[in-house]
């Protein structure tokens, strides 16, 4: 069951749970419901049945004349007969009170019955077919109470079944004046009745709760849904932003952690969209600046040609010499400002990648706040779970506080038992005693039952809970999840972090090169003034100076080397930053 519900949404899942709560509890409370009604009608019915019983006491004598004529065969009076009939048909009158009649303290016990004669009886007896002096074949239940009746124990019989129904006794002893029990007062209650109006509460009951039950369901499932939809946004944008696709966003509309969690997510494609642009452009303007560099290189390079073809012709004669270091001096004119042109190219390209790894690291910084931030809602909704397991531990408490009770409530029902024995003994005199003792038995018995209900519903409470805390943890394993995503997303970040620092490192390498070239060419430059100078002894330097030119040319070379590895670095890290949708 719970690995099937792990499989399934929360919303699911808590929805279930919820719903699985709602039915037990539906089902405590009506049974709850159910029996205190049951209670309050049998109480109602001892009540009336206390009250009429005051009134039969007062035609005590009349019951007693009755009981003596028919012991001795005789009719009793009319007259009397015919006052205690009305008196009984007028305790009939309400709804639920079917019968009443007097019965005789004189009984025959049969094998499992006993017969009673009945010294009158209400109209609607009548109706049955009994009449006054007959013999009622009492069963079990009934004869019990009778017995108890007899012995001064006025009360209700449980539920029993004769040949005219089903029905519930109010059984009293009537007494004399010398306290001797000379009849028994009877009054039945029509048990289809009130079970039919107790079924009807029944159900009343159970509509409204099953009502309320699913509005409450439903008004959770929308509570949920609505708490949970965006943080499904941000792992479906997180998982784009991983792909690539830096244009997502997730709608925020609260200031709860997950609210924190979008803005922090936001700020970060934010950032890194800022970023990745200005990563495209700097390599295109790197490309760019390559691409001059490598031109500029090859026009330097035409022009050491040139110039080693000079020397070679100034052996031929001095005015050619003269000539040929005029043009080369005017080509060396152009190298410097090529050279002059590369280190330009190389000192912006060098700002460009110093500004790039500063939004790179700040990037990275963002990144490192967002996984902070999905480790706080992972740390609360742990905590979440850990107070779920606190709130368990305080329902094992007061199941032990239950038990306790329940144990006084035993104490409480001996002592009462033992208070109703010692009444017995005491006669007449402990009769007073005896019913508070009968009473405060009750109590206790009712204070048993309701430690032992509570106990129950405490640990189906508990059990609830533990599913709770199983979805509280499923919880926990989604925003670690997001937490993994981000973290990819941070390598990502790295990855471009390294190459930028690649491009820093070569641009420099650049920056090297064309201070070196720059000195050769000064140093050349110095070499041609001194040959114009000293043009009747070029013949004698031609070697010296077709050295120099022949290092220049190695320089040149290496600024072009080094402009295609520039050229090849930008359009890598172009290509690296063109997986991202911006």
């Amino acid at each position: 069951m719970l690995k099937w519900m792990r499989k399934k949404s929360l919303v699911f899942s808590s929805s279930l749970v919820l719903a699985i709560i709602f039915v037990i509890l539906i089902v405590l409370m009506n049974s709850l419901s159910y029996y205190a009604q049951r209670q309050a009608v049998f109480k109602e019915f001892t009540t009336i049945g206390d009250k009429l019983h005051k009134q039969a006491l007062a035609n005590a004598s009349l019951i007693a004349a009755a009981g003596e004529a028919l012991k001795t065969g005789q009719t009793p009076p009319e007259s009397d007969m015919e006052i205690l009939k009305r008196l009984l048909n007028a305790m009939t009158e309400d709804d639920f009170l079917a019968n009443a009649y007097y019965l005789s303290s004189d009984y025959t016990e049969l094998e499992d019955q006993a017969e009673i004669k009945l010294l009158q009886i209400s109209e609607s007896m009548e109706t049955l077919g009994m009449s006054a002096g007959s013999n009622y074949i009492a069963h079990a239940d009934f004869f019990e109470a009778y017995q108890k009746a007899l012995n001064n124990h006025a009360g209700l019989t449980d539920m029993y079944v004769d040949e005219y129904g089903e029905w519930i006794a109010y059984l009293a002893p009537i007494k004399d004046a010398s306290g001797n029990t000379i009849a028994v007062m009877g009054l039945d209650y029509d048990y289809d009745k009130v079970s039919e109006q107790l079924s009807l509460l029944l159900l009343q009951n159970s509509a409204f709760a099953i009502i309320v039950s699913i509005l409450a369901i439903a008004l959770v499932i929308v509570l949920i849904r609505a708490t949970i939809k965006p943080l499904r946004a941000l792992v479906v944008q997180a998982k784009a932003a991983a792909g690539g696709d830096l244009t997502v966003q997730v709608p925020v509309s609260g200031e709860n952690e997950i609210g924190q969690a979008g803005n922090a997510f936001n700020e970060m494609i934010t950032s890194l969209r800022e970023l990745t642009i200005h990563i495209e452009k700097t390599s295109t303007e790197v490309s760019q600046s390559s691409i001059a560099l490598k031109e500029t290189a090859g026009q330097t390079e035409s022009a050491a040609n040139e110039i080693s073809t000079a020397i070679q012709n100034v052996a031929s004669g001095a005015e050619t010499q003269l000539v040929s270091s005029q043009e080369c001096q005017r080509a060396m004119t152009e190298m410097a400002i090529g050279i002059q042109r590369i280190a330009e190219s190389s000192s912006m390209v060098s700002e460009l990648a110093t500004d790039t790894s500063q939004l790179a690291a700040q990037g990275e910084q963002v990144m490192n706040k967002t996984v902070d931030q999905m480790h706080t809602i992972e740390q609360q909704v742990s905590g979440a779970a850990v107070v779920m397991q606190e709130l368990n531990q305080s329902s094992s408490r007061i199941e032990d506080i239950l038990s306790h009770i329940s144990e006084v409530a035993n104490q409480t029902n001996l002592l009462a038992l033992n208070a109703s024995i010692e009444a017995a003994r005491a006669g007449e005199y402990g009769q007073g005693f005896a019913v508070v003792a009968h009473e405060i038995r009750k109590l206790a018995e009712r204070s048993k039952q309701s430690s032992d209900e509570i106990s129950e519903i405490l640990q189906q409470i508990s059990s609830r809970s533990q599913d709770v805390t199983l979805s509280l943890s499923q919880s926990a394993n989604e925003t670690r999840i997001g937490t993994e995503l981000v973290n990819a997303s941070g390598e990502s970040f790295r990855a471009i972090l390294q190459s930028i620092k690649q491009v820093s490192q070569q641009v420099q390498e650049v920056s090297a090169a064309s201070e070196q070239m720059s000195a050769g060419s000064e140093e050349v430059a110095a070499s041609m003034v001194e040959l114009e100078r000293m043009a009747n002894n070029s013949a004698s330097h031609s070697q010296e100076v077709a050295a120099a030119s022949e290092e220049q040319l190695a320089s040149v070379q290496e600024v072009a080397s080094s402009a295609q590895q520039l050229q090849q670095l930008a359009n890598e890290l172009k290509e690296a930053v063109g997986r991202f949708k911006v």
